[in-house]
């Protein structure tokens, strides 16, 4: 589910189906407790139709879809009621797997060993968007919160692996986090503290310099005095300072900074879904 909607590994193998195939699919699995009214998932899919002509797209749309995957393996199946479809249980997708293992990152310390191993390569793999190219609202949100999940799970992971001095691994995941959000300052100060921590002091000078320039550029405002804090230290021959385990996983900005802002709006379209999150605990 996650990149251009064409032929999408489910299941563990590729399936080729129609862009409105995939959209019911994910349709039903950003649905509350992932179940929809038939009607409610035509109106979504063909808003610009009228009923009929939406529920005719949606009957020929779930016989292409059950066509393709067999009524056994099929995603989509029969909801509590003869008029409702459901996501089916047990079925793998990679935003699930995405979903599930940020959350668990998110909600307790990152798991050690192979768990961990696990959950670094399906933030390092998981880099498409939600049905890319499909632009319904549903669609819109459900991309932005899955990518904010990435994100924050990412800076979670990394801020594990300094805190045992793994900073080869600190790199190896701040690195894609800056890549995929450059105005994040934290993740920035973590590839600094990484660069520094492994012996490349004039690779932490200059993710400094790279980072004040795409703030100054994008923003117009200057690094945190956090940020600048460290790239002093480092500048001065000072000692990388270790993490502050003190501190949340995931810190925020300062409130007064225009940063901030673009944070607060980024999490509050998070904390919107957060009925979803909580009726996918249900699930």
């Amino acid at each position: 589910m996650l990149g251009s909607p064409a032929a999408i590994p489910v299941g563990g193998y590729p399936v080729t189906l129609p862009t409105s195939g995939w959209m019911l699919i994910g349709f039903l699995m950003t649905a509350p407790r992932r179940e929809a009214s038939r009607d409610a998932a035509a109106a979504a899919l063909w808003p610009e139709q009228g009923n009929e002509a939406a529920r005719r797209c949606l009957a020929t749309t779930l016989w292409r879809t059950r066509a393709a995957f067999g009524e056994a393996d099929c995603p989509v199946g029969a909801g509590a009621s003869s008029v409702t479809l459901r996501f089916s249980r047990g079925i793998w997708t990679d935003a699930l797997a995405l979903e599930r293992r940020a959350l668990a990152a998110l909600q307790q310390p990152p798991p050690e060993g192979q768990a961990r191993g696990r959950l670094r390569r399906t933030l390092l793999a998981c880099t498409g968007e939600f049905l890319q190219g499909v632009d319904a609202e549903w669609a819109l949100l459900e991309r932005e919160r899955l990518r904010c999940l990435r994100l924050d799970a990412l800076y979670a992971l990394a801020a594990a692996y300094a805190r045992d001095g793994a900073w080869t691994s600190v790199v190896a995941t701040a690195r894609p986090l800056c890549a995929a959000e450059p105005l994040r300052e934290d993740a920035h100060r973590m590839l600094m503290l990484g660069y520094a921590r492994s012996g490349n002091r004039g690779l932490a000078l200059r993710q400094f310099q790279a980072c004040a320039a795409i703030l100054a550029e994008e923003l117009g405002v200057e690094p945190m005095e956090e940020t600048i804090a460290l790239h002093r230290r480092l500048a001065g021959g000072g000692s990388a300072p270790a993490p502050d385990e003190s501190r949340p996983a995931v810190p925020r900005d300062s409130p007064g900074s225009m940063r901030a802002a673009l944070l607060a709006t980024r999490q509050s379209i998070c904390a919107a879904l957060g009925s979803i999150d909580r009726a996918l605990a249900d699930f």
